[in-house]
């Protein structure tokens, strides 16, 4: 029979871990063997996409369901009397209001050199300090930074993805932030490419030995652990790299930023599975708040019913960015439409095209008719379901 004390939740969110650079997620060229092995033992959400590129956004809906009215999921989500810890190296989280009994900053300092620990080294081993200390159940928030400006991994693990006749990748740790155009040096591009693979690859190490220390621990070891990203970070896909030019804006939405990486494991539950529903943060509330809430007399028993229960049927995505440009995902579709003098509308079909490369606008009217239709129903407050049976159309 399982305790019935409260259970215990680890979530490690990672802000800049973009779903298409892991191996699970299809990557073939960047080793991510710890995150890959994780996912294995868990249930793999292959849509899950984000409303707003914002941390405030992001954590408005993970925590507070995007509703001012509900209190933070570490109030109210966790069970009566359950001690809550927010472990995090990015200061604005603290002037949030998350909820959390006990907050422990990581300090950021200079840029390390090769002989010292890296910022994500640092991180991962004070989150792995905390969750060793603890002898109680409790709800544990990890969140860190480390693959959003300080690219601090050992330049050594940049070359590992430098084939024998490329460049050089650059030697500067702060990550890049600017527009492709005409002029940029396609080297250039590369090695910040292979820059990023280099600090996925240092963050999916670290992962391994958290997972490790979970693992082995009385307590965590039958937690429910959820490592998630809360925002990718384009690479030029869509000519921006970074946050582009912008001092506040970030990259237009496209997928390398809004496709989010998300598996969760529950103890006795489902193995290395996936699934495709459509889901966005305010899904991860939902997520959290049945674990914390529900009653049963088998970890088996828990798993299954976790993994039942956990599927919403959500028939579209609205993305809206602070430029004015705006995005609907649908099952069938993604429509981006931009803020700038041309009034641009680009439509993809999903989910073969998963890097939004073949804009078929021009070509499907009738799709971009009610795409548009749907958005202004939402903007409005009307109903947007059902769906008109042309947003659902595989050819």
């Amino acid at each position: 029979m399982h305790s019935q004390s409260a259970p215990a939740t680890v979530c490690l969110i990672t802000d800049r871990l973009s779903a298409g650079m892991l191996g699970a997620y299809g990557n073939a060229w960047i080793g991510t063997p710890c995150f890959d092995r994780l996912a294995f033992s868990s249930l793999l959400a292959d849509q899950m996409m984000l409303t707003a590129p914002t941390l405030e956004a992001f954590y408005d809906a993970v925590w507070r369901r995007a509703s001012v009215s509900v209190d933070p999921i570490a109030r109210s989500g966790a069970s009566p009397g359950l001690e809550s810890l927010l472990v995090t190296d990015e200061a604005a989280l603290s002037a949030l209001d998350s909820g959390f009994t006990h907050v422990s900053i990581v300090e950021q300092e200079s840029f390390a050199d090769e002989t010292a620990a890296t910022e994500t080294e640092k991180f991962f081993s004070a989150a792995t300090d905390h969750l060793i200390a603890l002898d109680e159940p409790t709800f544990v928030w990890l969140h860190t930074q480390c693959l959003a400006d300080n690219w601090d991994a050992p330049y050594a693990m940049r070359a590992w993805y430098a084939a024998e006749d490329d460049p050089p990748p650059p030697t500067s740790q702060v990550a890049p932030h600017f527009d492709v155009g005409p002029n940029t040096d396609p080297d250039e591009l590369l090695g910040w490419i292979q820059a990023y693979a280099a600090q996925v690859s240092l963050w999916d190490q670290c992962l391994g030995q958290l997972i490790e220390v979970i693992d082995n621990h009385p307590i965590f070891k039958d937690a429910l652990l959820i490592v998630a990203g809360c925002r990718g970070f384009p690479l030029g896909e869509h000519r921006c790299v970074g946050k582009g030019s912008g001092n506040d804006s970030d990259c237009d939405l496209y997928s390398e930023l809004l496709h989010l990486p998300l598996l969760y494991r529950v103890p006795g539950g489902q193995k290395a599975g996936r699934f495709n529903q459509l889901m966005q943060p305010e899904d991860l509330y939902d997520v959290l708040h049945r674990w914390n809430n529900r009653g049963f007399e088998e970890d088996t028993e828990a798993g299954a019913y976790f993994h039942t229960h956990s599927k919403e049927t959500r028939s579209a995505i609205i993305s809206q960015h602070v430029s004015g440009s705006w995005a609907v995902r649908t099952p069938a579709w993604f429509f981006h439409s931009q803020s700038d003098t041309n009034n641009t509308k680009e439509l993809y079909f999903k989910p073969d095209d998963r890097w939004e490369v073949n804009n078929v606008a021009e070509r499907c009217n009738d799709v971009v008719v009610a795409i548009e239709q749907l958005y202004e129903n939402a903007i409005q407050g009307k109903p947007i379901e059902p769906l008109d049976p042309v947003l659902l159309r595989r050819f």
